[in-house]
């Protein structure tokens, strides 16, 4: 299948730039398609925090970010085909093209069908023993229907393994029925593992490995004997009390890896709730505590802070141990919170941001995984990436259109797993230079490279300096990555790095990754999505004649707007037009703009070209009262000052804005006039 989405990746916007070239008048500047950016105009004058990053102050390891693929969502990417099927895993697995994701969850079969009963949502996949004392590879045939079992999440593994993906974590959401009270692989009745059957389930756990290396090729790293024990559910799930898991694994699990030298290592909890609970009686029983080699807890409770922020106090074991801390599942949900527009933008990606880099800093965790990195699913929060599907109800096997959803929740997460590679370490850093910044701070000692993650949460930008303390002295600048309201992962121009430290204006309500200039990594490919804003002066061209000048309020704004100019934004993904993305609102779509009306006049939103695009949306800009007011050229604002216009956004298919294209922000007024119509601010779209 051949998308819109793909062939913009696979040849860009291919047209010239239209660049302005105006001569500035009082306090106004000509405007580039690439205005000098901020972190590179700093006003060392005015108030300047410190934060000093030890070098020498190592911390804990870091072993990765990971994605689950559970519930056939390979399948889905899969489904789309060459070669959109193989930018998605780019944008997911690869550091060069992506997110660099470095390690798969995938779920152990147990061949349940599910209380949905489709193939989207039945049985996580086939088990490998259907009954006692039955392998799915003892079968006769089995070289010529082995390519069938597992498909999707065995073609995602390799897949993976091809870019660089060498760890794999393996969750058990239920044993198979017939081991189980209830003779279930779902919830109902005694939802438990049978007491006669924990060294049957150790022996299955064992053979899984083992067995995924022989026939398939693939290393399970990591086992995980329970999904979330303290859960009973109408999809697979089974029910373990602490006790019960501390048992299992001292007695049975740990016993049998040892004996039949199973190369994985044992992941004990993943417990709805971001604590150590479900571990705590293997990590204080002296039998079991060394087979426990990664304790793991979801984050669907137990935060703090505007759940952007572990509780530390539900972590005090591991910690006294040095256990290696796994957060293995996350995600936006339950409303409203997957229900909001807002919760696809830069305010999603923030509170991830913050989450992420408290985790790490407050309860010394080592990994941090998303739960569907892509999927085709509802408006639910679940995902990084979303790939459209044609509405059929939930449950009722939608199909994938081939167009996708990039939320700011994916930039803000790559702000870390981009530049974060196992074996990594965290090192000090003052996480609180003031208040509404966290910076947290990583190295890598094998190569001298490292990485600065800095979170604004405040509106306005904070001069923050940084203190390299025992750095290698080599570091001449620092290359900033910034994803804000406006921009996604953007790459932008090397810091000057002078006596081990470097000055920046961290951009208000964004994250900022920084690392090395001699470890750059490229610049993701460039698009725009309905969930960012649109600045006027961060355009990808311009009329002539436009011109920058300051905002009153802050900022910057584009003035001198007279009839037949025109702004560009190039690669606009509008997917399949909808904003919420829900199937009573598919193909709901609104713009927004910000203006000072001066005499008024018309923005049309075009396509494809300023003159002979498609029309997809007309914001009306009133007068002002007092136009001839606005004559003056050193008059900023006229007396109604700012104003929100607004029109719907037609997104048919068929010529509408659906897909991926090069937006146009035409300004009309009467072809005769040269007036200046309205300073414009920003633009930005709704559901």
């Amino acid at each position: 299948m051949t998308s819109t989405f793909a062939r913009a990746l696979a040849v860009g916007s291919g047209l010239a730039l239209v660049l302005g070239g105006a001569l500035s008048q009082g306090p106004e500047v000509a405007a580039s398609a690439s205005p000098t950016d901020d972190l590179n105009a700093v006003d060392t004058g005015g108030s300047t925090s410190s934060a000093v990053i030890d070098w020498n102050d190592v911390r804990q390891e870091v072993d990765g970010f990971g994605g689950a693929f559970a519930f056939h969502k390979a399948g889905s990417i899969q489904r789309l085909g060459d070669p959109l099927s193989g930018q998605i895993l780019d944008m997911i697995f690869n550091q060069e093209d992506g997110i660099g994701l470095d390690i798969v969850r995938v779920m152990v079969g147990d061949g349940s069908i599910d209380e949905w009963g489709d193939d989207i949502y039945d049985g996580p996949t086939e088990t490998i023993m259907p009954e006692p004392g039955v392998f799915v590879w003892d079968d006769p045939d089995w070289e010529d229907v082995k390519d069938d079992f597992d498909a999707y999440q065995i073609w995602l593994m390799k897949e993976a393994k091809e870019r660089g993906v060498d760890t794999v974590l393996a969750s058990v959401w239920s044993p198979p029925a017939w081991m189980k009270e209830n003779e279930s692989a779902t919830g109902g009745g005694p939802n438990r593992l049978r007491d006669d059957m924990y060294q049957e389930f150790a022996d299955y756990l064992s053979e899984y490995v083992l067995g995924y290396k022989e026939h398939f090729d693939i290393d399970i790293g990591y086992i995980s004997p329970t999904n979330e024990p303290d859960l009973s559910t109408g999809y697979s799930s089974s029910e373990w009390t602490p006790e019960e898991l501390n048992v299992f694994v001292r007695d049975y699990l740990g016993p049998t890896f040892a004996e039949r030298d199973v190369p994985a290592q044992i992941v004990v909890g993943e417990a709805v709730g971001f604590g150590e609970e479900w571990v705590r009686p293997a990590l204080n029983d002296p039998q079991t505590v060394d087979f426990v080699d990664v304790v793991a807890a979801h984050a669907y409770t137990g935060l703090v802070d505007g759940e952007t922020a572990p509780n530390p106090d539900r972590w005090t074991t591991s910690n006294e141990l040095g256990k290696r801390i796994w957060q293995t599942e996350y995600m936006n949900n339950g409303a409203p919170r997957d229900r909001l527009f807002v919760n696809n933008t830069i305010t999603d990606g923030l509170r991830y941001a913050n989450l992420i880099g408290n985790m790490f800093d407050q309860v010394s965790l080592n990994a941090y995984f998303w739960w569907w990195p892509a999927s085709n699913s509802g408006a639910d929060g679940s995902n990084l990436i979303r790939l459209q599907n044609d509405g059929s109800p939930q449950g009722g096997n939608p199909t994938e259109t081939g167009e996708i959803r990039v939320f700011k929740r994916y930039y803000a997460f790559g702000n870390y797993s981009r530049f974060l590679e196992p074996g990594y370490v965290m090192i000090g850093a003052d996480a609180r230079p003031v208040d509404d910044v966290l910076v947290t701070a990583y190295k890598d000692p094998e190569t001298e490279n490292f990485t600065v993650v800095a979170v604004n949460n405040g509106t306005d930008d904070h001069t923050i300096r940084f203190d390299l303390d025992g750095f290698p002295a080599d570091v001449d600048a620092v290359v900033p990555y910034r994803t804000s309201a406006s921009e996604n992962l953007k790459k932008l121009d090397p810091v000057a790095v002078s006596d081990a430290e470097f000055t920046v204006a961290l951009r208000g309500s964004s994250v900022t990754t920084f690392i090395p200039e001699n470890f750059e990594l490229p610049a993701l490919p460039a698009m725009r999505d309905v969930f960012s804003t649109y600045p006027a002066e961060e355009n990808d061209g311009q009329s002539p004649g436009l011109k920058v000048t300051d905002n009153p309020d802050g900022g910057s704004m584009i003035t001198n707007i007279r009839h037949g100019t025109h702004l560009e934004y190039s690669n606009v993904n509008f997917a399949d037009g909808s904003a919420a993305g829900f199937v009573e609102q598919m193909g709901e779509l609104r713009m927004h703009a910000r203006v000072a009306p001066m005499a008024g006049g018309t923005i049309s939103v075009r396509l494809g070209d300023p003159r002979s695009g498609p029309v997809v949306g007309e914001l009306e800009v009133p007068a002002a009262d007092d136009p001839d007011a606005c004559r003056r050229p050193w008059t900023g604002l006229c007396p109604d000052e700012w104003i929100t216009v607004s029109t719907d956004i037609d997104t048919s298919s068929d010529g509408g804005a659906y897909g991926v294209h090069d937006m146009y922000l035409v300004f009309e007024n009467h072809p005769r006039h040269n007036l200046r119509m309205f300073n414009l601010d920003y633009a930005e779209f709704s559901d």
